[in-house]
């Protein structure tokens, strides 16, 4: 088949799946944790880098600054965390021995296995389904350019990874400009094939043309017909000396798969958060990259605290949050606030999924929170004791997944007239074969968990420790909460879970 007429076909497909792709509509954001490792208020690093998303719906989140990966379930329970917490260096070997420094970007290869740009390790890691480490490509503290067989490869500080459909791994690879490294090589796009040897695809000259300042490469994405987008960012945008640095990046520009750069949104060296026509759009230190079957493109712009959504036919907008203001609220679209978005990810129902400061977030497109589902509300009270648990049973209908808010309440019924409340409750949800999927006893989203239950209208609850909420995202299917006594006392409690818009 001829390249034009690939590309015919191409645009016809993309086409198609564009008809499905609702126009942007902006995303109802939740909360997954946000109980990570905290960090010196003084040190000026945002939190966690990269994200990725398996099949499956298990999370990985790299955190740059505690040097570790860390996986959670899909409603947030860390199941693994890969390398010591604090602890930089460069070791391969099982979770618990191995070493980063400096992890950012994360993409999963075909066979669940994730890869791991180690920054300031300037190398290419790998971490198998079972958490052991291996040196994929680059050399262990040896910064440069070199191409060749993975093994003695050389790359400079690597920030952002993305797979394309045959299984190559591109790297946005390069520091240059970086004061602290003298001679540094410059920004280039790497290929690593599946076999083993790496490649410079790009030096990305036209960018350094018309980005004066020194920047860095901050997100990478790959379409279907081989075009690859970067997003340019603060130089050392991980470290604690960014804020030291001219403001620079604030554009994304595309690689055609002949090899052509241009700008694809943006104005280089314009800070701002305007939405429309891509070219006259503004962005401030735009991160993370991912793109949709359709070809939407979503960024993640970390200096507007917002995360944004470019169309096929290159029109920007704001889908989450808003612009110059920053915390750690749910909701829906701009009553959503966000602190530092760093990286998105996207799963197959196009739910964004994103780093976010000290959390991790999921942003679920509007329309896919209209499915049917079998409540609005649902509540329960009753007598727990050490021997009897109170138990609600609920069904998340549809075919797509469905945030709720869990409650398990027990010393905020006092204002209610409740004679003798629980005063410690636990909740813990099942699924239908009786696994644990979320509990209290991991840990309270008490923060998210107020936003939601003023988004929904739930009660407020005390500020005394003791009542267990949780929001939650929830595959279809049925499901069961118990609340139980931690403590081993006896009182009144409430089971509530409300549907989140």
């Amino acid at each position: 088949m001829n390249t034009s007429l690939a590309r015919s076909c191409a645009a016809l497909a993309s086409a198609l799946l564009m008809a499905a792709h609702a126009p942007a509509q902006g995303l109802v954001v939740s909360t997954i944790t946000d109980g990570f490792v905290p960090i010196p208020p003084s040190d000026g690093i945002t939190g966690p880098a990269g994200v990725a998303i398996d099949p499956s719906g298990n999370l990985y989140m790299a955190d740059p600054y505690n040097c570790v990966v860390e996986k959670f379930s899909p409603t947030g329970i860390n199941v693994m965390t890969v390398g010591g917490i604090g602890v930089r260096g460069s070791l391969d070997g099982p979770a618990n021995l191995a070493q980063f420094n400096t992890p950012t970007g994360l993409a999963l290869d075909a066979a669940g296995n994730l890869y791991v740009a180690d920054q300031m390790n300037s190398t290419i890691r790998r971490v198998t389904p079972a958490g052991v480490v291996s040196t994929v490509a680059g050399v262990p503290n040896t910064y440069g350019h070199l191409d060749g067989p993975a093994a003695t490869a050389q790359f400079c500080q690597p920030t952002a990874l993305a797979f394309d459909a045959a299984g190559n791994l591109y790297v946005a690879d390069g520091a240059n400009g970086n004061i602290n490294l003298p001679d540094a090589p410059g920004h280039a796009i790497r290929k690593i094939t599946p076999t083993g040897s790496v490649t410079t695809v790009s030096y990305l000259h036209e960018i350094d043309a018309v980005e004066p300042e020194p920047f860095n490469l901050a997100g990478i994405a790959i379409d279907a017909l081989g075009d690859i987008f970067v997003s340019v960012g603060p130089m050392d945008g991980y470290l604690s000396f960014v804020d030291f640095y001219p403001p620079n990046g604030d554009a994304v520009f595309e690689l055609s798969a002949a090899g052509v750069v241009s700008l694809y949104a943006g104005q280089p060296d314009v800070r701002g958060s305007a939405d429309g026509a891509a070219l006259q759009a503004q962005f401030i230190n735009p991160g993370g990259l991912a793109l949709d079957a359709a070809g939407y493109l979503f960024v993640a712009d970390t200096g507007n605290a917002t995360l944004r959504e470019i169309s096929p036919a290159g029109l920007v907008t704001t889908i989450a949050g808003s612009p110059g203001k920053t915390g750690l609220v749910d909701g829906a679209r701009s009553q959503a606030l966000l602190t530092s978005p760093q990286a998105v990810a996207l799963d197959a129902s196009g739910n964004v999924f994103f780093t976010d400061g000290r959390a991790l977030r999921r942003g679920i497109p509007a329309a896919n929170t209209q499915s049917p589902v079998r409540f609005a509300n649902l509540s329960a009270r009753g007598t727990v004791t050490p021997t009897s648990t109170l138990i609600g049973g609920f069904v998340i209908e549809g075919g797509v997944s469905q945030t709720v808010l869990a409650r398990g309440v027990g010393p905020s019924l006092s204002p209610f007239g409740v004679s003798n409340p629980l005063q410690s409750a636990q909740l813990d949800i099942y699924n239908q074969a009786g696994a644990l999927v979320a509990s209290s006893a991991a840990g309270i989203n008490a923060t998210n968990a107020s936003s939601a239950a003023a988004l929904v209208g739930a009660f407020p609850l005390g500020a005394a420790a003791g009542d267990a909420p949780l929001v939650l995202t929830l595959n279809p299917g049925p499901y069961t909460a118990v609340v139980s006594s931690p403590s081993g006392a006896s009182g009144t409690a409430l089971v509530e879970i409300y549907e989140l818009p």
